[in-house]
């Protein structure tokens, strides 16, 4: 994760990278991020190797049963969030596993994530402590993912289906011949689903 921030009046949307990466794995996303907000790029606190991780996965057959890694993790951003963010709105783009993070924040905590965006992620299966808030609020989220996507199982695509519908506002796009990437087009919807939260700062 990264060190402390000067204090800002500006929005901040938070990238976070996928299982096995770097902060600087989505800069090429991040540069884009349409006024007023301001991109930060966060890396995973777990060493992987010579990458990192958000969480551990310790069942790869189905990743939505992760929970109890998965909310460590949540926990770690939100004390990051509430170290240096201060009262300024904060929204989370999370790829892979970093969407998947960004997803149990805002199931965590709903107060603290405007929106998320989740490219490629998936989200846990176990009820978390804000879900009845969310049900309530529908927040925006933006769920882009491959329709040949073979890292994300059936199973938890299946389990988006059922659980963001009925706790977002959500806007799904399935993209025709991408597997386990972020395309140019998936990139360029979620900048503009972005760009039109900007309206209700």
């Amino acid at each position: 994760m990264n060190g402390g921030m000067p204090p800002t009046s500006v929005p901040l949307l938070l990238f976070l990278h996928g299982r096995y990466g770097v902060r600087d794995d989505l800069a090429w996303i991040a540069e884009r991020a349409p006024a007023p907000w301001r991109p930060v790029l966060l890396q995973g606190p777990v060493p992987l190797g010579d990458r990192f991780e958000w969480f551990s996965v310790s069942d790869w057959e189905t990743l939505g049963a992760l929970s109890s890694d998965a909310a460590p993790a949540a926990d770690r951003l939100l004390g990051w969030i509430d170290e240096n963010c201060g009262d300024v709105p904060v929204a989370a783009v999370g790829w892979s596993q970093g969407g998947a993070t960004a997803l149990q924040t805002l199931r965590r905590a709903p107060d603290r994530l405007r929106f998320v965006v989740t490219l490629g992620g998936f989200t846990t299966i176990d009820a978390e402590r804000g879900d009845a808030v969310l049900a309530e609020r529908r927040p925006p989220v933006f769920w882009g993912h491959g329709a040949d996507d073979d890292v994300i199982t059936p199973n938890d695509i299946e389990r988006m289906r059922e659980f963001l519908p009925g706790h977002s506002t959500l806007e799904e796009r399935v993209y025709p011949g991408v597997g386990h990437d972020i395309s140019t087009e998936m990139a360029d919807d979620a900048l503009r689903f972005v760009a039109e939260q900007s309206a209700e700062l």
